[in-house]
Order: structure tokens, then C-alpha cells, then sequence
């Protein structure tokens, strides 16, 4: 028997299996050229938009990762200008010369200063010593004395460089740290 439809040509052999009539088809479905090209450009169109969500989530990833070193780079130096500050023998001053500041932190014999220039903050720790950066890719940095009732405090206000335009917050950090006081007699 032959059975001529639109598309195929398909040729049964009449079986009796357990009393009953049936076809059984010598035919099998494949794929047309052009619908293996279709499956083939699907597939590459979820495989692109696979690796731009991959690409997307691993630059966000970096991203977080620098600023996340931002953050403790600059954490670290406040720590430690803090504990330049506190352990100060006698009250932090501000010296200006030439349009260029430092704050100068007496410990005993020796003097510790603390500068910003160029995109840096930079420690001396003593006069023998080589200058020290101690916060790299800063935008802006303070040091000014913060008076109080009581006490004075010194304050430091540094702001970092952004490394994208298009991020609304300032990477802005401020440290409070009380300063020794004069011995009066």
C-alpha cells in the first residue's frame, strides 16, 4: 500500500499482529538544512547572551573587588594616622611653606610628618628616613585641628580618586583623632 501526502511519500506494509490491522511506516523524520541553521543561530544567540550576562557580573565583580581594596587601603591609613596622632608627646602643628602643608606629630626625639602631594598622602617617619606614600590615588586630603570643649581633636579628610565617571558616590572618609595636650606647669 502507498500513501502520497503533500510532503512525503510513505509506504506501509499491511501486519496482523493478534488479530488486529496495522501499518508499520519505513519512514523517519529528519531536520531540513534550513532548520538545523535555525536551532544552530538560537543556539548561538542564548550562547551570546549567556557570556554578555557573564561578562556583565564578572566587570561588576572586579569592580566591587577594587573598591572593596579602596576602602581597607584607606581604612589602614586612617588606623594608622590615628595612632600617629594619639601617640603624639606634644600637640600635633601645621607647618606651611611654599604653598605646601604638613602636619608634624612629635614622638619624644623624634617627629613624624604626614604631607599630601601629587594624587598621594606620604609619612615621614624620621628625619633620616625616606618619605613613605602611605595612601596612593587620593583626590583631596585635610588635616586640621578640631576643637572641642575639652580637648582638641585632629581631623583628616581625604577623599579618593573615582574610577568611574559614572558612580554617584565620592569614595570620602573622615578620621577624628584626639591629640595630646600642652604640660602646663
Amino acid at each position: 500500500m502507498k500513501v502520497q501526502g503533500s510532503r512525503f511519500k510513505v509506504q506501509c506494509k499491511p501486519v496482523v499482529a493478534s488479530g488486529r490491522l496495522s501499518l508499520i511506516t519505513n519512514h523517519s523524520r529528519g531536520f531540513s538544512l534550513i532548520e538545523c541553521l535555525v536551532y544552530i543561530s538560537l543556539f548561538a544567540l542564548f550562547i551570546n547572551l549567556v557570556m554578555s550576562a557573564y561578562v556583565s557580573a564578572h566587570s561588576a565583580s572586579e569592580n566591587l573587588r577594587r573598591t572593596a581594596e579602596d576602602i581597607t587601603r584607606a581604612l589602614d591609613s586612617g588606623e594608622r594616622w590615628r595612632e600617629d596622632v594619639r601617640t603624639a608627646t606634644a600637640p600635633p602643628r601645621l607647618i606651611t611653606e611654599n604653598g605646601q602643608t604638613w602636619l608634624a606629630l612629635p614622638h619624644g626625639t623624634n617627629t613624624i610628618f604626614y604631607t599630601h602631594f601629587g594624587s598621594a598622602v606620604w609619612r615621614l617617619n624620621s628625619t633620616n628616613a625616606a618619605w613613605q606614600p602611605v595612601l596612593t590615588r587620593v583626590q583631596a586630603s585635610l588635616m586640621e585641628a578640631d576643637a572641642r570643649a575639652h580637648v582638641t581633636a585632629w581631623r583628616w579628610e581625604v577623599e579618593l580618586q573615582m574610577k568611574d565617571d559614572k558612580k554617584h558616590t565620592r569614595p570620602l572618609f573622615t578620621f577624628l583623632a584626639p591629640a595630646a595636650t600642652e604640660k602646663k606647669p
